[in-house]
C-alpha cells in the first residue's frame, strides 16, 4: 500500500514514530503532509529540517490528492482528517502497520523489552552504519549523531525499536529479535503481568527457524525455549546503574552475528553520544547547578537512573522531580515507585501525565498525594506534591548551601519544560 503511494498524509506527524516515519518516506521519494496540535514536540525541529509544515488539525487537510492516510495510534476514526479521509475512499492505516509493511519488506533487526530498546537500537543502528551496513534505522527518541530519529539506508537492511503497548510488535517479523528485559508495564492494556510476559513470549514464538533471538541472560527464567538459536548476554556484578553497559553488550552480540569486528563495533559505541531525553543535560555537567532530564517513567528506570546519578554525582545533593505517566501506572506500581527513589535527596511529585486514552474519574482522585507519602514513608525524605510552576519556582529559590547540586526531571511527559526553564 506504501509502496503504491506518492501522496501520503500523516495525522499526528509530531508523534516521536511518525516523526521517523515521514523521514524514512520521503527518502523513498513520497511527498509528506502532515498535521497535529500546536504543542511543541522536540520533533518540530527534525521536521522542520526536513521542510514538512506541519498544519493544525482540520477535515480541511484531507483532498482527493491524497493517496494513503497514515494515523498516529492516539486517533481513531472519530478524528476529523480519518473521518474525512473515509468519507473520500482514501485509504486509512495506523502507523504500527506502516512500520510492519516498511520493515517486514526487508531483514530486520528488532529490538524490544521494557526497558533500554531506545539506546539498544541507536548503538545497534550507529554500529551497522560504521560498519557499511547502509541500514534503515528506526528509533523512538532523537538520536545525537542523526539530529532525528530516523536513518534512511539504502540497503537490505532495517533496524527498529519494537513497541509492546497493544502488542503492535507482533505485527513486525524480524530476522534478529533482541529483547532487553521483560518487566511488568502498561497496566491499561496488559491486566496482569503473566499477559504482558505472553505478548513477549508469543512474538519469540513467530521467530524464523534460522533466526536468531539476542536476550539479556536474567531473562531464562522467563523464555524457556525458541524455534531459533539463543545467545544470551549480561553483565558481571550489579546492573543498577550500568544500564548503558548492559545495552551496548546487546549490540555487540548483534555485531557478531553479522560480522562486524569487536574493534570496530566498540569503537562506535566509545564515541556513541547517546539518545535525547537519556539522562540529557541542560547545563555543563560539573556545573555548581546540574540540570538533567531523563526519559524513565517505570519504577526500575527511575531507580537505574538515580544510582548512577548517585555514583556520578557521590557528594551531591540529587533533588528528583518526577512526573508520574498515565493514572494506570502509577496506581498499578505505586509501592515499586514508592522505592525508586533511594539516591534522591528531594523529591518533588508533579501533576500525572494523563492520556487520552484513560479517564481520570476511574482511579483515585488523590494519587499523586497517594505517592507523595509512599515515597516519603519508604525514603524517610523530603517529598512534596507541586504543580510544574510551583517545582520550577521551588528549584530556582533553593537556599544556598556550600553543596553543590543535581536536580532531575523524570519521565515521559513534558517535564522536561522544567529542565529546560531551570537551564
Amino acid at each position: 500500500m506504501i509502496h503504491d503511494s506518492k501522496h501520503i498524509h500523516m495525522v499526528g506527524i509530531k508523534g516521536v514514530g511518525m516523526a521517523a516515519m515521514a523521514e524514512l518516506l520521503m527518502g523513498e521519494g513520497k511527498q509528506i503532509t502532515g498535521s497535529d496540535t500546536n504543542e511543541e514536540f522536540f520533533t518540530d525541529t527534525v521536521l522542520k529540517k526536513l521542510g514538512i509544515p506541519v498544519r493544525h488539525f482540520s477535515a480541511r487537510n484531507i483532498s482527493s490528492t491524497i493517496d494513503l492516510v497514515i494515523r498516529s495510534s492516539a486517533y481513531g476514526d472519530e478524528h476529523p482528517e480519518v473521518a474525512a479521509a473515509k468519507k473520500l475512499g482514501i485509504p486509512v492505516i495506523p502507523y504500527s502497520n506502516a512500520v510492519a509493511e516498511l520493515f517486514n519488506a526487508k531483514r530486520g533487526i528488532l529490538v524490544t523489552g521494557t526497558h533500554g530498546k531506545t539506546t539498544t537500537t541507536a548503538m545497534i543502528g550507529c554500529i551497522l552504519e560504521d560498519a557499511d551496513f547502509d541500514p534503515s534505522v528506526l528509533v523512538g527518541s532523537m538520536v545525537s549523531r542523526w539530529g532525528g530519529n530516523a536513518r534512511v539506508g539504502r540497503s537490505e537492511w532495517f533496524v527498529a525499536e519494537g513497541d509492546e503497548y497493544q502488542k503492535k510488535f507482533l505485527l513486525l517479523k524480524p530476522e534478529v529479535l533482541v529483547v532487553t528485559s521483560i518487566e511488568y508495564d502498561h497496566p491499561d492494556f496488559f491486566k496482569t503481568e503473566q499477559e504482558y510476559k505472553n505478548a513477549f513470549l508469543k512474538l519469540i514464538s513467530s521467530m524464523p527457524p534460522r533466526g536468531l533471538l539476542i536476550a539479556e541472560k536474567r531473562l531464562k527464567r522467563i523464555i524457556k525455549k525458541a524455534p531459533c538459536a539463543i545467545v544470551w548476554y549480561g553483565i558481571h556484578g550489579d546492573t543498577q546503574g550500568r544500564h548503558v553497559e548492559l545495552n551496548g553488550t546487546a549490540a555487540l552480540a548483534v555485531a557478531k552475528h553479522l560480522g562486524i569486528s569487536s574493534k570496530k563495533a566498540k569503537a562506535t559505541l566509545a564515541a556513541f553520544e547517546g539518545t535525547a531525553r537519556r539522562t540529557e543535560f541542560y547545563t555543563a555537567a560539573d556545573a555548581p547547578v546540574v540540570v538533567i532530564d531523563d526519559y524513565a517513567h517505570h519504577p526500575t528506570e527511575i531507580k537505574t537512573t538515580l544510582a548512577a546519578l548517585r555514583s556520578k554525582y557521590p557528594k551531591r545533593e540529587i533533588l528528583a522531580l518526577f512526573q508520574p505517566h498515565t493514572y494506570s501506572r502509577t496506581h498499578a506500581l505505586l509501592n515499586a515507585f514508592s522505592r525508586a527513589f533511594g539516591n534522591a535527596d528531594i523529591v518533588v511529585v508533579l501533576p500525572i501525565y494523563s492520556s487520552a486514552r484513560e479517564q481520570k474519574e476511574n482511579f483515585p482522585q488523590d494519587l499523586e498525594e497517594r505517592l507523595q507519602k509512599k515515597i516519603e514513608s519508604a525514603g524517610r525524605k523530603k517529598v512534596f506534591y507541586m504543580s510544574f510552576k510551583e517545582a520550577a519556582a521551588y528549584c530556582k529559590n533553593l537556599p544556598n548551601t556550600k553543596k553543590k547540586r543535581v536536580i532531575i526531571t523524570l519521565g515521559a511527559g513534558d517535564g522536561w519544560k522544567i529542565a529546560k526553564e531551570l537551564a
